[in-house]
């Protein structure tokens, strides 16, 4: 984390950053350099070489074998390539370049000549999402989402790759950070404010997927299926070229194995990944899911993804029948200034992803008595919220 004095290089940045006047630098600071990427930075270019080397393999073959429709497998061959090349190289150019700021009225964001803010004032809800592999670097969301229905809109702000991304957010609430805050590991209820309570912990009881695990499982089994019929397909026409005189050894027969097994290889990984997401994974972050609610906030952490929502946003709470006789609890938000709510999915046929922690308690019990304590007003107001109303 990175402070700002008062004098001297603040002038700089003030000016850099255009800020107003009256405006007071909290903090700046830029991403963590030289940390793994996100897992879909890696994996997408993957899946894009690979079929770029399978189309190749073919284009070979189709050469070898004197059809003349080379050029246009070449040409989706380089497509592919390319692709590949730029979404591995995308996060250099549009995330490693940004830069933050956090004054005393605004969260900002610039790459380049592009230049992003949001109010703080104005934030429903932060949310963490923590490096898998290096500890005490995450990424830093601030949503601000209003109203619901034909007018639905969502101002978002990602800080990428941030050193401490709890100790970010507790200066944009206007408190100071706890003594634990930056390590992952602890957890929660050891993570809270000075002077914040714990009124209740919980986590989901119930089986643990959504309906959209499901749909990614049974996704997976089809694959794992079609993989599995086209491995029996291609090893039948493997072993029936030596029929038609067409030897092992020979540079037509290794393409087509090499072109064939590279696909069934590429439709096996995504079936498997597909089933182990829809299930064991889904069912392991379920247990490794806790429900925070405190005098002020109502914590909820998945995995490594942690979610902020300060009490006095939450205005009603909404219910829909969950799994083994428990319930879902849909928190209703407000935003300051616009009075619209947002319905995080209470009001719409199709429930938010889990993964992505909407600010929703899936299967709870106990209800009436847990609604009374959510919808208690007994927060204190923090710096940001008073300066807003």
């Amino acid at each position: 984390m990175e402070e700002v004095g008062k004098v001297g290089p603040s002038r700089e940045v003030e000016r850099s950053w255009r800020l107003l006047p009256s405006e007071r630098i909290l903090w700046r600071g830029t991403p963590v350099r030289d940390v793994p990427r996100d897992r879909r930075w890696t994996v997408v270019p993957a899946l894009l070489f690979a079929l770029a080397a399978v189309t190749a393999l073919f284009a070979a073959l189709l050469w070898l074998s004197g059809i003349p429709a080379i050029c246009q497998m070449a040409i989706v061959t380089s497509y592919l390539a390319l692709t590949g090349i730029a979404v591995a190289l995308a996060p250099r150019y549009l995330l490693d370049p940004c830069e933050y700021l956090l004054t005393d009225r605004r969260v900002l964001w610039r790459r380049g000549p592009l230049r992003r803010s949001i109010d703080r004032h104005a934030i429903t809800l932060g949310r963490i999402r923590w490096h898998r592999s290096v500890a005490g670097v995450g990424h830093l969301e601030l949503v601000r989402a209003v109203p619901f229905g034909p007018l639905a809109r969502k101002q978002r702000l990602v800080l990428h790759d941030v050193k401490a991304p709890d100790q970010v957010f507790a200066l944009v609430r206007g408190v100071e950070p706890s003594p634990h805050s930056g390590d992952p590991d602890v957890p929660l209820a050891s993570r809270l404010d000075e002077g914040e309570d714990l009124v209740w912990g919980g986590g989901p009881d119930g089986w643990l997927v959504g309906w959209r695990d499901v749909v990614t499982a049974l996704g997976g089994v089809i694959v794992l299926i079609l993989g599995l019929r086209y491995g029996h397909t291609v090893a039948a026409i493997l072993l029936g070229f030596e029929e038609f005189g067409l030897r092992v050894q020979s540079w037509t027969w290794v393409l087509f194995f090499l072109a064939t097994g590279i696909s069934w290889s590429v439709m096996t990984a995504i079936g498997g990944a597909l089933v182990w997401h829809g299930v064991w994974r889904a069912r392991a972050l379920g247990h490794d899911t806790e429900y925070v609610l405190t005098n002020r906030r109502l914590l909820i952490r998945r995995g490594r993804t942690e979610l902020s929502v300060d009490r006095r946003r939450i205005v009603d709470v909404a219910e829909s029948p969950g799994t083994r006789g428990s319930i879902n609890l849909y928190l209703i938000l407000d935003a300051p200034h616009a009075r619209a709510l947002a319905d995080n999915g209470a009001l719409g046929s199709l429930t938010p992803p889990r993964d992505s922690v909407p600010p929703i308690l899936y299967e709870v019990r106990d209800i009436e008595g847990l609604r009374d304590l959510i919808l208690a007003r007994t927060s204190q107001p923090s710096e940001p919220l008073r300066d807003a109303a």
